[in-house]
Parts: structure tokens; sequence; C-alpha cells
């Protein structure tokens, strides 16, 4: 059994703006946790409508080929004939189409399809399908199909690939990922996955990742009527094709449809990498005040540093002067005036307190330095180019410094009816695993 990673669910949940492409994370009410059970209910619901239906099975033997092109093998092919033939209730998930390195936001949606799947079989609805639909355009989604790594200088490199050589594809990434004990095995992964069609190449991989009898993948040209349709019609149209039960969309923004498919959230959540852990713990904050935008680094990069050290010193120097002229009229009383020792040494002092006076000054100009880059990289890791993680980072980036037990730990970890926005902390624990 997969280790689970450690997880705290905040309230918060990925958004999109309206006619605009960028997304944010925004607050949930603290009471809205769980989805309601009628969510299940609407979607029990469906499916007996759904079953009861008496409609011509679909035959389009271009699905299967591409299947097959695709790495898909026989129980793949077989899954999308159970749906063609209206024996199997299908759950979309669309993925970004002419993009081959899957972003995190295409996993988390694949791993709530195929959660949702394993909720609605416990509420006996059993023959149910995962479809990976590669039909989102760049218009579509927050980025223009990027999907990157993070540099260990923290620096986003874009690794994806829409179609070419993907020889040269392979050897760019031999030169770009970081290097880690597991990039080997990543390179190896994605050499057996390769494909000059971006989209092949992403089904053969996440088909090599994801050993579930229940996940296939549809063909990018399925129920396509123009070059530039939008989504929303072509889905649709698949509806009017095949028994369409759900599709997994971004947050809570995605229209609630009262006909078929109805729409189910995807998971949203962050992943928080060992170093960011502790530069969390060193100033002091919560995930959830960096991912809220409450956190100022502006503010956190002083927040421990000495408020005004010349003023300190100045106070510090003041103290010491006195101390020492008070011990001269001291001396002065029992008629031992050593006014050359005494001047020698307020001069050596004064001189000294005024050496360390600076070093202070440039240590702290030095420790504010490395605070702004430390938050600097954390504000980058949490919320890269100030979009949710999910939404730039690439799944190759967890692959390589975690490895193949990366998606069993996340798949163990997150659960699909949850509302909240759930941050996993990826560094091993010293004790048991806990929600925090």
């Amino acid at each position: 059994m997969a280790m689970a990673y450690r997880v705290e669910r905040l309230p918060l949940t990925a958004v999109r703006g309206s006619g605009s492409r960028a997304s944010t994370l925004a607050r949930l009410s603290r009471r809205r946790t769980k989805l309601p059970s009628r969510v299940f209910a609407a979607f029990v619901t469906l499916a007996r409508k759904l079953e009861r239906q008496r409609v011509s099975p679909l035959t389009d033997d271009s699905w299967h080929d591409w299947l097959r092109q695709a790495g898909g093998g026989r129980r793949h092919v077989e899954s999308l004939r159970a749906v063609q033939r209206r024996d199997s209730l299908a759950i979309v998930v669309p993925m970004l189409k002419g993009a081959a390195a899957p972003r995190m936001d295409e996993v988390l949606r694949l791993l709530t399809g195929l959660q949702l799947a394993k909720l609605l079989r416990k509420r006996q609805v059993e023959n149910v399908t995962v479809l990976a639909w590669p039909v989102l355009s760049a218009t579509d989604e927050a980025e223009a199909g990027g999907s990157a790594i993070v540099q260990r200088s923290g620096d986003l490199e874009d690794i994806n690939f829409t179609g070419g050589d993907p020889q040269a594809y392979l050897e760019r990434l031999r030169t770009t990922l970081p290097g880690t004990g597991f990039s080997a095995w990543l390179i190896d992964q994605l050499a057996r996955a390769a494909s000059d069609d971006a989209d092949r190449f992403k089904a053969r991989l996440l088909l090599r990742l994801f050993e579930d009898d229940s996940l296939t993948v549809l063909t990018p040209h399925a129920a396509q009527g123009g070059e530039q349709e939008p989504f929303e019609r072509r889905l649709e149209r698949l509806g009017g094709q095949i028994p369409l039960l759900g599709v997994i969309r971004d947050g809570m923004t995605g229209p609630s449809a009262k006909s078929p498919p109805l729409s189910f959230p995807s998971i949203s959540a962050t992943m928080v990498e060992g170093k960011v852990e502790q530069w969390l713990t060193k100033f002091g904050i919560s995930a959830e005040e960096v991912l809220a935008r409450e956190a100022k680094p502006e503010a956190l990069a002083l927040r421990h540093l000495p408020r005004d050290l010349s003023a300190v010193f100045s106070r510090f120097k003041e103290g010491v002067l006195g101390a020492m002229l008070r011990a001269e009229l001291s001396l002065n009383e029992l008629g031992f005036a050593p006014v050359a020792d005494v001047k020698r040494g307020l001069d050596n002092f004064d001189m000294g307190c005024d050496r360390l006076r600076q070093r202070a000054m440039t240590e702290s100009q030095r420790e504010e330095e490395i605070n702004r880059r430390q938050l600097a990289k954390l504000f980058h890791y949490m919320l890269p180019v100030g979009q949710p993680q999910q939404h730039v980072v690439s799944l190759l980036h967890y692959l390589d410094f975690y490895g193949p037990e990366f998606l069993p730990g996340l798949r163990a970890s997150l659960e699909a009816d949850d509302l909240r926005h759930q941050v996993l902390y990826l560094a091993p624990s010293k004790g048991d695993t806990a929600e925090v």
C-alpha cells in the first residue's frame, strides 16, 4: 500500500475569472467541506436514466484505431467499446490537446475522475469508464499549454512537447531536468511513450502511469464539428453519441448542468516540497497565508531582524561611555588620574564599536537579502507566475524528484469529495502520516 503524504485541507478553491484566462485561489465558506450527498444522488439518478435509454450504439472504429496507435491495450479498447455499446457510462476528463507533458491540473482532474468512478461503484453504479479526452485548446485554459519544471535555482523551465522530433525532445530533457536519482527512470518512461504526435505521446504516458482498468483515452478528433469549435459544443455532441454521465471541471466555476453530463469539481491541490516547508517554518507563516496572498514578503523579510541597528548601537555606545566616565570620576576621587589610559580606552572602544556596528549592518543586510531570495523562491514554488501551482507545474517535475511512488502517494492522500484546497507536504515526516 502506498504511503500517503501529510495533508492540510484549506478553505480555498481554484477559480477562473469570467472571460479571462487568469486563475486564482478564492476562499470557501469554512462550513463547506465535503460535497453534499445530493450531488452523488444526482449522479445515481442520471445513471439509471441513461441505463434505461434505448439508443443505437455508436460504431466508429476510428476511435479504436487512434487508441491503439496511442498505446492502448486490449483492455483499454474493450473499455472504449463498452462505452460505445452503451454497456458502460462515461466520465469525461478534459485534457489539453497538442501538449505531451501532463500538467498537474490535468493529473488532478484525472485522479478526480477515477475517484468519482470508485465512489459511484459504491453506490451500485457499477459500469463506469473514465475517458481522458485531449480536447482543450490554449484559449480554454489558464496558460497557453505550458507545462513547467522548477529548477533548483527556483526558475521555471517550460518542458512541454507540442509535436515533432521526440528524440530531440528527450535530449533537451536530459539537459534540462535538475538531475536526481529518478531522472534516468523518468527519461526511460518518456522514451517508451515517445511519439511525434503530442496527443499520442501524452496518452501513452498516462496509460503507462495509470493502470486502472476503468481508464481509457478518447481521440482528440471525437465529436469534432469545426476546427475552432468550443469545448462545450463538442461535449454536447459527444453526449449524443455515448452515455455521458459526468465531466470533471476545475474548481466550482464550471456550469452545473441539469442535463447530462453532470459537472463534478476537480481536486484542487498544492505540493509543498521539503525546502519550501522549511521556509514556511523559518518565517512563521502557513501555507494558507501564502496561497490566500495574505503573507507579505516585504514585511516577512524583516520580521526577525533588529528594527534599527544604528539606534541600538547608539544606545549601547552611550551606556558604555557613560559607565567609563563614571569610572574615571571614581578614580579621580581616589587621587588617581590616568588620563592617557582612559583616553586610549575611549578611543579604542569608539573605533571598535563603529566597526562592530558596520559589521552588524552588513550582516543584517545580508540576512535580509537571503530572506528576500528565499521568500521569492517560496512564493515562486507555491504560486508560480502568480498562478495556482497546479496550472503551471508539470507532473514530470514531481516524477523527477519523487519517482514512481509519487502518483500512488498522491492517490492515497487526496479526496475527491472534499471541496477544500488540499496541501500535500512531500517531505517524509518522523511520525505517522496525519491530516493537519
